[in-house]
């Protein structure tokens, strides 16, 4: 596992889910040669669906990814039991691996962490990367904790989105066999340089092949141009600046669901002033 993984957005036209415009963004990713998908995260607001949504979304996904690339679902939840039950559902629909972030809101011990990781991964055969980021779950993970799981069969890595890079640089010389996948755009540099495989990206939503271009040459002078976009995709909770920056392109996404709200008025300004002298906004997404 290395190389650009997108965290896709989940387009929404008015109350119901963008389907053809999901299908759309998909054949976008591909196109661009991503490494592959990864479905109902953060970024693709796995928490506002319903049920029947987040079973169409992985559907539609496994459809139209199969075969070519590989297709990862984020399952985890605040509760184990609900845990089980969506990594049970993506295995059933032809998920290659899953990503599960750490329990929110309950905020467990590092011992209930690793009973919890230590469960969902005995009821599956598919690959597990912990997804560890302590701004939405509440919880911050300890080397130890990681060191057990990492005795897990099944749990193969982590995506972080800590923002520590040293927590990360301990992880990569502590454990040089459990795959770090980088959750942040701007942090992908130095994490390449630790060790990092790839990345879960949100930009690469709309500039997939200028991400790809730099994975496989992580250098200042390819990251350098990206930067401004990088930050400005963290300007508000994410996925709000990328739904933006979609949006303004002609790409499928429309607003998030409430409580996330549109770009704030300060932010569009900025948005127009940076895409008016881009010169990495990729033609085929209509700027």
């Amino acid at each position: 596992m290395e190389g650009t993984y997108t965290a896709l957005i989940t387009p929404f036209k008015e109350r119901t889910i963008d389907e053809q415009g999901f299908r759309e963004n998909l054949w976008f990713q591909m196109d661009a040669g991503v490494e592959g998908d990864l479905v109902l995260g953060s970024t693709g607001e796995g928490e506002t669906l319903t049920e029947k949504e987040r079973f169409r979304l992985i559907q539609i996904a496994r459809e139209e990814t199969k075969g070519k690339i590989p297709l990862w679902v984020q399952t985890g939840d605040s509760a184990t039991f609900r845990t089980l039950e969506k990594t049970e559902e993506a295995e059933r629909l032809g998920a290659d691996g899953v990503l599960i972030i750490t329990p929110y809101y309950t905020c467990p011990t590092q011992e209930g962490v690793i009973r919890h990781f230590e469960t969902v991964a005995a009821s599956t055969h598919l690959p597990i990367m912990v997804y560890h980021h302590p701004r939405r779950s509440g919880v911050r993970l300890e080397l130890e904790t990681l060191r057990r799981l990492a005795k897990i069969e099944n749990i193969i890595g982590m995506k972080d989105a800590s923002g520590d890079i040293s927590f990360v640089a301990e992880v990569l010389s502590q454990l040089p066999d459990f795959i770090l996948m980088s959750g942040d755009d701007l942090m992908i540099l130095p994490h390449l340089s630790l060790g990092a495989k790839g990345i879960f990206s949100v930009l690469s939503n709309v500039m997939p092949q200028k991400v790809c271009e730099l994975l496989r040459n992580p250098s200042p002078s390819l990251y350098r141009p990206l930067f401004p976009y990088f930050r400005f995709s963290q300007c508000e909770t994410n996925p709000i600046p990328i739904k933006a920056m979609m949006n303004r392109v002609g790409m499928a996404a429309g607003e998030c669901r409430l409580p996330l709200t549109p770009l704030s008025q300060k932010y569009q300004k900025q948005l127009e002033e940076l895409f008016l002298t881009s010169h990495q906004i990729p033609s085929q997404v209509g700027f």
